[in-house]
């Protein structure tokens, strides 16, 4: 029983599981007059007046409003109600627990706007409302709590500029306001949070530059700034940012070059700049050097830019824990250097629709972990390594719109991971391997625009597990198409302009 000096909290949580539409595990199954409320689930209270100071229900599956009683919980320092499907507005009573210092209401379908009663909530140190439907504007009073450590309001409908006001929370680690549709430029103001860790402000339509203050916030660990509309050069300051291990600027009209400083990030991990309009300038590709003293780094990723030169040597002292490496859709020629195949832990290799000339090096096929491979669109020539074949964990090879030659290898035949073969637009000659037939897991397989003789062998037209299409179009092949009637799985085969004779199996019909 609750005693007369809490009673009124015992009342308020009463009303909050009264207001619930579902309470799918019977989580509140204990909140019952019968027991003491400070033992309910989710309920915490202090140990001297047996006020509720922490309200936990994360992740119980609750459906329903958030009940405006909640705010007579006076003493109340946590109200964790995220990963529910609560919905509805925020109740602006909430704006009454002045010793609030934990609000924790992400993952839920709430809506509506921010209250402005939050203004009151002065001993905030963390405010999570991300993953909602929130709308209308990051309220600039946020900047007044100078206790705040953590912002997550990413993930709503939010909308106008980002306050400037939030430069002045001198203690604020993290920020999240990703996944809005905030506009404007990003406030030079934020350069003032000088304890910032990680800001997320990604998947906007935020415009103007990064502000060269940036430079300031040495503390810096994640910055995801992709999806945006931001302008301007990339500023050299980011050298400053010793401790940063993220940094996704991808997807913004980012032009200029990118500054060599990059190398002084050592503990980087993750360095996106793909889809920008960046520039090589007349250092050419010396980012690519710069970058072997990042130590860590795993993620690499410089693809849809204007990047020219040829790639240096030193591209095999980059880190061993590369396992992403993307330069596609950029102006680089030159040959592959042999010396890409240092970097053994390589999982993906994309290296398409640029100028890369010369023969594809066999130390790319012996990457021991290599899963995707694409090389298509560019001017390489010769044969397709035989090595290929110890790539044991190579899903995708697409090698199209380049000038190869001579017999697709039996030994692609061994890749037992391999489901999606692209080698269409070359100029390959000789018969389609009996081996890929043994490829289980072929989905796709398109040798379409070659020279290819003699007939589909029999285990290749019997595939099963082909999904998607088979295109053989545009060689020399000749022979019966009727052993393809086994695809039972394809939803497109293209066989057109060969040689080939009979009659047109009926069991394709079904």
């Amino acid at each position: 029983m609750a005693h007369p000096s809490n009673y009124s909290d015992q009342q308020s949580l009463i009303a909050f599981k009264a207001s619930l539409l579902l309470d799918p595990f019977n989580s509140l199954l204990d909140w019952s007059p019968n027991h003491t409320f400070c033992n309910w689930t989710g309920v915490t209270c202090s140990s001297t007046r047996q006020r509720v100071v922490s309200l936990n229900l994360t992740a119980m599956g609750l459906l329903g409003p958030i009940s405006p009683f909640l705010g007579n919980l006076s003493f109340l320092r946590v109200l964790a109600l995220r990963n529910n499907s609560l919905e509805g507005h925020i109740p602006c009573q909430l704006g009454r627990l002045f010793r609030l210092r934990v609000l924790r209401l992400s993952y839920n379908k709430l809506s509506g706007s921010i209250p402005p009663e939050f203004s009151l909530l002065s001993n905030l140190e963390a405010i999570g409302l991300g993953e909602n439907n929130l709308t209308g504007i990051i309220p600039p009073f946020l900047g007044n709590m100078s206790s705040l450590s953590i912002i997550n309001l990413g993930d709503n409908v939010l909308q106008g500029g980002i306050p400037a006001a939030l430069g002045m929370l001198s203690q604020l680690n993290w920020l999240y306001l990703d996944i809005n549709s905030l506009t404007g430029p990003i406030p030079v103001a934020l350069s003032n949070c000088t304890h910032l860790q990680l800001l997320a402000l990604d998947q906007n339509n935020l415009n103007g530059s990064i502000p060269w203050e940036f430079g300031r916030l040495s503390e810096l660990q994640l910055l995801y700034l992709w999806g945006n509309q931001l302008t301007g050069e990339i500023p050299t300051s980011l050298g400053n940012w010793t401790h940063l291990q993220l940094l996704s600027l991808d997807q913004n009209q980012l032009s200029g070059t990118v500054p060599l400083e990059s190398g002084k990030m050592q503990q980087l991990r993750w360095f996106g700049l793909w889809g920008n309009h960046l520039e090589s300038g007349s250092s050419g590709l010396s980012i690519l050097t710069v970058l072997t003293n990042c130590s860590g780094l795993e993620h690499l990723d410089l693809g849809s830019n204007y990047l020219t030169g040829v790639l240096p040597i030193s591209i095999g002292r980059l880190s061993n824990s590369l396992s992403y490496l993307d330069l596609r859709s950029n102006e680089i020629g030159g040959n592959i250097p042999d010396e890409i195949g240092n970097l053994t832990n390589l999982t993906e290799v994309h290296l398409d629709a640029n100028r890369f000339k010369g023969t594809i090096p066999s130390a790319l096929s012996k990457l021991p972990n290599l899963e995707r491979l694409t090389l298509d669109t560019n001017n390489l020539h010769g044969r397709i390594p035989k090595i290929f074949g110890q790539s044991k964990r190579l899903g995708l090879m697409s090698l199209t719109e380049n000038m190869l030659s001579r017999q697709i290898p039996e030994s692609l035949g061994k890749l037992p991971q391999l489901r999606r073969l692209y080698l269409h637009h070359n100029q390959l000659s000789g018969k389609i391997p009996a081996s890929l037939g043994r490829c289980k897991t072929l989905e796709m397989v398109d040798l379409a625009h070659n020279k290819l003789t003699g007939n589909i062998p029999p285990d290749v037209a019997g595939l099963q597990n082909l999904q998607f299409y088979f295109n053989v179009s545009r060689n020399l092949l000749q022979g019966s198409i009727l052993e393809m009637s086994k695809m039972i799985m394809v939803l497109a085969i293209d066989v057109s302009q060969n040689n080939f004779s009979g009659s047109i199996p009926s069991a394709l019909a079904s």
